[in-house]
């Protein structure tokens, strides 16, 4: 049976690149979800999977620990609503009390911009040899393309699966890591067992870090820069800030390690992106915003990074006789917990011994380097997790392409994971 399900991925080679050239077709920048709702709804619909379709209710993601708040802290032009912002669940129900599976994918992708410096149309889809271009081919319509054809091969073949496979298409990954998924699973949506179909190379990562987004302020005194020196520049304080944040990466990536993570150069990497200080011409900045990640491994919860990382800053606060007085306020606006799924776990296994019947050589296993929805299945929804998807290049960037043939083989081995874990009639 395995074999047939496989030979049926093959022929239907082309339908994934149309499928996934649909998928690319549909802008759906964060925000802008719908029209690719549209489409996964569709192609769920055909197969003849049990559909739900709602918009995420935000009073009821207020209330638990996990959301991470894009209305209090919002990104450029963010749209403070969920309305008309879909989340898709398709449930192909097992025919007796099998284990179950979550196949989760997010349909949000980030800005193409600058579009100007792209070689192939960003919403194109555009096919050269094994490469499939367009923002979002690889990060993840790539991996949601997968799950679908991959249910598409089983159903084809006429196998029915004891356990049930619920295909989760949601918004919100790329801003407010989690939110969407957070709001499956407030649904009631939850299994033995989770795919995050996000791009990992075809390598099996059982775990993944945690993250904290960080906002620093800090309170300098403003006057005119003829008699600075009744003032406190901020920008100059701000730079004790971001040199300790340096510091920060340094020491803590000496002390702390992971096996998942061994072979990374940087253990705890911590990046400031933004720094904004200034108000007018020839004035002492008042103050210095300094925002980045914090980015952790497991082994702690995330409210220990979080304990550490202000011990951190207030360290330099009592270093500095200004800042001692008036400590920076240190603030989290974005949040993932990290995880690890035991190697000794059943599914992990499976997941391993599905790669080397498919693909004849043994599965590279780690730790996914980046935040994902991963987090909420794992940590929330207690699911056996792990992050498997194709492959590619440029995500986030110009010209983001997915390898076809990865695509090919993430379904053969999806699907054969889907009939080992859930079992046959």
């Amino acid at each position: 049976m395995k074999s047939k399900v496989l030979q049926k991925i093959d022929q239907n080679r082309a339908e994934t690149i149309r499928l996934l050239q649909q998928l690319v077709a549909a802008p759906s920048v964060t925000g802008h979800e719908a029209t690719c709702a549209d489409v996964c709804q569709s192609q769920l619909g055909k197969l003849g999977l049990k559909l739900d379709r709602w918009e995420p209710n935000e009073n009821e993601l207020r209330k638990h620990p996990a959301y991470n708040d894009v209305i209090k802290f919002p990104p450029l032009e963010y749209p403070l609503t969920y309305s008309n912002r879909p989340i898709i669940v398709g449930v192909l129900k097992g025919k007796s009390k099998g284990r179950s599976i979550i196949l989760n994918g997010h349909m949000d992708v980030v800005s193409p911009e600058p579009v100007s410096e792209w070689k192939h149309r960003p919403w194109g889809g555009e096919v050269e040899a094994d490469k499939l271009y367009g923002r979002g081919a690889l990060d993840m319509k790539g991996g949601i393309a997968a799950s679908m054809m991959a249910v598409q091969a089983i159903l084809e073949c006429g196998v029915e699966l004891q356990g049930d496979v619920l295909v989760e298409c949601v918004i919100e990954e790329e801003v407010g890591v989690g939110n969407g998924t957070l709001a499956s699973l407030l649904r009631g949506y939850r299994a033995d067992a989770c795919i995050v179909t996000e791009p990992s190379g075809l390598r099996i990562e059982r775990g993944m870090r945690g993250g904290l987004y960080f906002r620093i302020t800090v309170q300098g005194k403003s006057f005119h820069g003829v008699e600075k020196w009744k003032g406190k520049d901020a920008i100059e304080l701000g730079l004790k800030v971001y040199n300790e944040l340096r510091s920060m990466e340094v020491t803590l990536s000496a002390l702390e390690s992971h096996p998942l993570f061994r072979n990374v150069p940087i253990s705890i990497p911590v990046t400031p992106d933004k720094i904004r200080a200034g108000t007018s011409k020839g004035m002492i900045a008042p103050d210095c915003t300094i925002e980045g990640y914090f980015e952790t491994l497991p082994g702690k919860t995330i409210e220990e990074w979080e304990r550490i990382f202000r011990e951190c800053i207030s360290g330099i606060a009592k270093r500095d006789p200004w800042l001692a007085q008036n400590p920076p306020k240190v603030e989290f606006t974005e949040k993932y917990a990290p995880y690890e799924t035991p190697a000794t776990d059943l599914f992990v296994k499976t997941m391993e011994a599905s790669y080397t019947s498919v693909l004849g050589t043994n599965p590279e296993v780690g730790g996914a380097n980046g935040g994902c929805d991963a987090s909420l299945r794992a940590n929330y929804g207690h699911s056996s997790t792990v992050v498997f998807g194709p492959t590619g290049s440029n995500w986030h960037g110009t010209d983001e392409f997915v390898s076809i043939d990865s695509v090919v083989n993430c379904e053969k081995i999806i699907a054969t994971a889907l009939l080992d874990w859930c079992g046959l009639v």
